[in-house]
Parts: structure tokens; sequence; C-alpha cells
């Protein structure tokens, strides 16, 4: 077991006759001294406090009890559950120690920064992990036969080869930045386990089948819901949030003016005769399309209400498609694909847009689309819908 000393780091002195207080720990041949804070001159140290003399020997000490009873609730912890003693984590939060409370710690600080969906993502992946265990997973449980186990329970949870693959680059990841921060053992061990992803298929929809969702005569949610998407479809396949939370103020000049709700980067639209259709069936209100009201401060009401209304769009498109007689599952993402399959169709440059977004993900197509020039893609675009 390590030996622990409270004593007086008599080699360091700075000529004013006061020298640190310090808690020695020995262990396995290494040594690490945990100072208390304070300095004190020799005549007031004994038998390992400060005599009552000192003003503040009272607070010293009752800082020095702390620090050792800190000391004995970590080794106590390694004892009780059988595992090895660092004693460059004595001091430290639970978190540099358990990758789950690791884990949940950083989705805190997610939370805190206003990244709601990380903060989930982070919280969500502390909880499988304690759920595949049965408890906490410290970093040093985490070898091949543990990541086997994980895999497994992924597995029977239903997750396929994809989803198990990304969840495991999300682990390795943080996994890797726990070592960086001193809080994990090297070397990762994530990094020797491969789980292969399979190629996705991007669902997409035809020309014929957009002129069918076109023309369907509808009215209320249904029409709502099907201009929405055509809308998407003829604005450089944006986003779901960029759509429904578009402000009127952001249609000006001829051009619709985004921002990217991944990288935040500016981009714009010129206004062709399908898109001013849909604009001018909406008028008067904040937000083009009628769905939002008003948009909540805090991030993660805001990512509830963005997430609750794709959900109602995404059911209304379905019954939108069977009255289209359309076989493809449609989903709102799909104009996305739609997009850049039949822009690819009518533009020779076939380096910048790829068939319907289907790159390993959806980062690489936001780079190539955003390559190219408003002018150069308006004048695609107009092949394509006309002016």
């Amino acid at each position: 077991m390590p030996t622990v000393t409270v004593l007086l780091n008599e080699a360091y002195d700075a000529g004013t006759g006061l020298y640190p207080i310090v808690i020695r720990v020995e262990h396995q041949g290494k040594r690490r001294s945990l100072p208390i804070g304070f300095k004190v001159q020799k005549k007031f140290w004994k038998d390992g406090q400060v005599a009552g003399k000192h003003p503040d020997a009272s607070l010293i000490n009752a800082r020095i009890a702390e620090r050792q009873a800190e000391i004995k609730r970590y080794l106590a912890d390694c004892q009780l559950k059988g595992k090895p003693v660092d004693i460059y984590l004595i001091g430290k939060k639970r978190a540099a120690y358990s990758f789950t409370d690791y884990l949940v710690h950083r989705s805190a600080q997610y939370k805190a920064a206003g990244k709601v969906i990380m903060y989930r993502k982070t919280k969500r992946f502390a909880a499988e992990l304690l759920a595949c265990a049965g408890g906490q997973v410290y970093f040093e449980d985490i070898d091949l036969d543990f990541l086997r186990q994980l895999e497994q329970y992924q597995r029977d949870l239903g997750n396929t080869d994809n989803t198990r693959h990304k969840k495991f680059k999300f682990l390795r990841e943080f996994y890797g930045q726990a070592m960086q921060e001193g809080k994990a053992p090297a070397p990762n061990p994530f990094k020797s386990y491969k789980i292969q992803a399979r190629p996705v298929k991007k669902e997409k929809l035809l020309a014929p089948e957009i002129k069918a969702i076109e023309d369907l005569p509808l009215s209320g949610a249904l029409a709502d819901a099907r201009n929405l998407f055509l809308f998407s479809f003829y604005a450089k396949g944006q986003r779901f949030e960029n759509c429904i939370t578009l402000r009127r103020d952001q249609v000006r000049n001829g051009r619709i003016f985004f921002v990217t709700n991944k990288g935040k980067d500016p981009i714009s639209v010129k206004i062709h005769g399908r898109l001013q259709a849909i604009l001018d069936l909406y008028t008067g209100e904040e937000f083009v399309f009628p769905m939002i009201r008003e948009l909540p401060s805090d991030p993660e009401k805001y990512i509830n209400l963005i997430g609750s209304w794709n959900t109602v769009v995404n059911k209304n498109l379905k019954a939108v498609a069977r009255l289209a007689k359309i076989k493809t599952p449609v989903s709102f993402h799909i104009a996305r694909h739609s997009f850049a399959n039949q822009l690819k169709g009518v533009t020779g440059n076939i380096h910048a847009i790829k068939e319907a977004l289907g790159h390993s993900d959806y980062r690489t197509t936001e780079i190539y689309l955003k390559s190219l020039e408003d002018e150069a893609i308006d004048g695609e675009m107009e092949k394509l819908y006309g002016v």
C-alpha cells in the first residue's frame, strides 16, 4: 500500500524562512508531493501539523485533514473496486479515472456551452456504457475483450454496422482526448478495433416524382409539408432547420440568404420562378412558413422544437408520397439528395456535385456545393428550373 506523509518541503527555500506544506505519497517506486497551499516557518511545525501558536493553525490543519481524507477515499475506492493505484490521479475528480464519468462530465460542458446535440449524444453513450458493463467503466477496463462485449451489446440493441461504426468512432475520439489530458492510459484500444462501415444507398426522387408531388391538389398541413419539401429542393437542397426558420427579411433583392446550421457559412440562392411561386403562397408573417411563430432562446428547447416539427413534417410527407403513388420512402432530407442528383444531370461539372450526396458523410458534399460560385450554380439551376 502507498505511504502517505505530511511534511514541510525544506528543499524549497525562497529566502523568506517559509516552507510549503505537502503531503508526500509514495507507491511502487513513484513519489508525488501534493501541496496544501500554505507555507509556515519551521518553528510552527510539529508532528505533521501546525502548532497552536500559529494564528492560522486551525485553518491550515483543517486543510491538511481534508487533503488526507481525499487521499484515503481514493485509496479505499481502489481497494473496494480492485483497481490499481495511480498516484497521479490522487486529488483529481472521478472523471479522470472513469470513462463513463468522463463522458458525463463532458456532456455537462457541452450543455453549458449550448451544444445540445453533443450534450445529448455524450450523455447517451455514457448511459450505454453503464448499461453494457452493469456499472462504471474505468479506462483500465477497456481492452479488446470489453470492446467485443460492447459491440455485441449494441448488436442486441439492433444497431446496424454503420451505427456501431459511428459509435465506436465517437468513443475513440473521446478516449483520445482523455489520453491528451492525462486521464487515460495509452494506447487507445479503440484504434485497434475495427467495425467495417457499409456503403449507404441515398434515396432520391426523380423529376417525374417531384412533378407528381408538385401537381397534387393539397390543403392544410399536407400542403405546407409539400411546399416546404419543394422549397428545399428548389433552394439548393437546404436543410430542414434552414427552411422552417427562414425569416422574411432573409428574402431580398431577388435572392434568399441562408446561414447553414452546421458550418454557419452564408449561402444565397437566386429566386427562380418555382421558388417565387412558393414564396407567394405565404405572406405577412415573420417566418416565411407558418409552422413556427417564435423561436425559444434556450438551445435545448430550440432543438426540441425543430426536431418536433421535423417529425410532424416527415409524417405528412409520407402521406403526400402515398397520394402521389411514390414508392420511395420520403423524408424531408430526400429533397437534398434529389437536388444533388438532378443538378448533376444538367451540369458538366461532375467534380462539384456527386450522386445524390452519396459521400461517406454529408460534409464532403457540402464542400463541393459550397465551392461553386453563386453565379455558376445559378446558371445550372436555370437549366433545371427555368427563370
